[in-house]
């Protein structure tokens, strides 16, 4: 058997100085042009590789961090966060135990820096620097750090990763784990030594805990190393403690289903966005976005690597005739890189969207958010594969199509809803001592994002907070007591989402006994609504009325 061979598309190989490598094992990466000519290229050293995708992705996180609006997830993260440590306890086990480790993470960061939306949304934009750097990362370790330089810069500058990475929610945390547990998955394929083993099973419960469908990536794993050849004994042993110490979270997250129950069952438009959300876009009326050419790239990569193929193929076997002695076979960088990087871009998703189908509802887009990495790279691939100054002008195109995106997603309509007027609202016109009703109650995650507004303002329905309740949005009274409470107002304000507006009937009609409707403001996915004392100076039963 020869020693492995290294060789560039199109040309005879050549023969290594180093090591033979071994049956099932992952090859070194293959040589690029400036290293076959003794002359390494400045942009294709770590450094660069991840230094400049990771401050390309800090600037675009930092950039008007404050702008984008709190939405209601988020007001979760910050009622979870500001309770104790038993509250926090008491609340995961009724409610988003699969939020746990999250919440816990920034129950220290609100303990440091408090619970104002910036200084939460910060861990989100180190973590997508982290997840950028680790793009240019994998690119290098499989022997294309161009394609991980662009993969990486990419990565950064997609609308969509800037919508996930400016919100104090786990999914950029995910991300980043996510990048990370695949580059230690190639340290198993090339030493699958025990230390290395155990790290990775590590991650990829970290990887479960921050986000209990991430561990997805785990078979796309196994699909990776079947196609590599790879040590899938080894590997195994690996991912099965992974898959042990998940199992707990899993059922417990089960028994919390009802968390999830608003999800409906994927239709053929929620796969076209996936398409679109993957490779870059918002999924929004944002103009043509990045997602046409973030495709043709990566397209382009998957031609490049497959042409690459056949022509190293064939000068492998010129040279095994020519040699007279067969060489052993070893795969190419390009197609290295793709059999990694489509079983992460695809098979997450459509197990997800499967189960969806067949099962019950689980699919939402931010649950496989993990995956943007993976085409981030395939599109960076197909960069690289291209003349620099072509590359460069592409580049740019790329970028212009993204200023859409970007501002669309720091602005009103970037997220579900837009709290900020409605503050604004009740600021200006609730006075001391107004009640104000939620609907439904869960829209009371919002008093813990604004105390200053809610705290002027009487609750009229809540029997237990959300703190002692070990919930949410807490414990309601029922209608003879709220009766009473609402008794002595003079104006009353109803907060709640637009598309669940409508109050119980019997609690409408408690209301509209005694209150007039006296305006409704509608703002992107909240209103509010002002009734009036009907009778300022109703008397308690003698005299007028009588």
């Amino acid at each position: 058997m020869t020693r492995a061979s290294r060789h560039v598309a199109g040309r005879l190989p050549r023969r290594s100085t180093g090591m033979p490598s071994q049956p099932g094992a992952p090859e070194a990466p293959s040589a690029s042009p400036a290293e076959v000519t003794g002359r390494p290229a400045r942009l294709d050293r770590l450094a660069v590789v991840t230094v400049v995708p990771a401050v390309l992705a800090l600037a675009a996180g930092l950039w008007d961090l404050g702008g984008p609006p709190p939405w209601r997830d988020e007001a979760a993260t910050v009622s979870a966060v500001g309770r104790t440590l038993p509250q926090l306890a008491h609340l995961l086990q009724s409610v988003d135990a699969v939020h746990g480790l999250y919440y816990a993470l920034m129950h220290v960061v609100a303990g440091l820096s408090g619970t104002a939306e910036v200084a939460l949304r910060i861990p989100s934009v180190v973590a997508g620097a982290l997840a950028a750097a680790g793009t240019g990362a994998l690119g290098r370790a499989l022997g294309a750090p161009r394609a991980g330089l662009y993969g990486g810069v990419l990565l950064a500058l997609m609308p969509i990763f800037s919508r996930y990475v400016q919100e104090a929610r786990p999914y950029a945390m995910t991300a980043a784990a996510a990048v990370g547990v695949t580059l230690l998955f190639l340290r198993v394929l090339r030493s699958p030594t025990s230390a290395v083993l155990a790290a990775y099973a590590a991650a990829l419960t970290v990887l479960a805990y921050l986000n209990l469908f991430a561990f997805l990536v785990v078979g796309a794993h196994g699909v990776a190393l079947i196609l590599s050849r790879g040590p899938l004994l080894r590997w195994a042993c690996a991912a099965t403690p992974a898959l042990a110490a998940v199992v707990p979270l899993a059922w417990l997250g089960s028994r919390q289903s009802a968390q999830v129950g608003w999800i409906s069952r994927p239709e053929a438009g929620d796969v076209g966005r996936l398409a679109v959300q993957l490779f870059g876009d918002l999924g929004g009326a944002t103009g043509p976005g990045v997602a046409p050419l973030t495709w043709a790239l990566a397209l382009f990569g998957l031609a490049y690597a497959a042409v690459v193929g056949v022509r190293r193929a064939r000068a492998a076997r010129r040279a095994e005739k020519l040699a007279e002695t067969p060489t052993e076979e070893r795969a190419e960088t390009p197609a290295a890189l793709m059999r990694l990087t489509l079983p992460w871009l695809l098979m997450p998703a459509l197990v997800l969207l499967a189960a969806s189908r067949a099962l019950h509802p689980v699919y939402v887009f931010r649950y496989v958010f993990c995956c943007v990495p993976a085409a981030a790279l395939l599109a960076g691939a197909g960069l690289a594969a291209l003349p620099p100054g072509l590359a460069a002008a592409v580049l740019a195109a790329w970028l212009g199509l993204s200023a859409p995106g970007q501002f669309a997603t720091r602005g009103p309509d970037g997220r579900q809803d837009d709290p900020r007027p409605v503050m604004a609202l009740l600021a200006t016109e609730a006075k001391p001592g107004d009640g104000v009703l939620f609907v439904p109650a869960k829209v009371r995650k919002y008093e813990a994002v604004y105390p200053s507004v809610f705290g002027r303002l009487r609750d009229v329905a809540l029997a237990r907070s959300p703190e002692q309740d070990g919930s949410f949005p807490g414990r309601e009274v029922g209608t003879r007591v709220l009766a009473a409470r609402l008794d002595g107002l003079r104006t009353l304000w109803v907060v709640g989402h637009t598309g669940k507006n409508a109050m119980p009937a019997r609690r409408r009609a408690l209301v509209a006994r005694s209150f007039a409707p006296a305006g409704r403001w509608t703002f992107r996915g909240l209103f509010v609504d002002r009734f009036d004392l009907r009778h300022p100076h109703r008397s308690n039963g003698a005299g007028v009325g009588k």
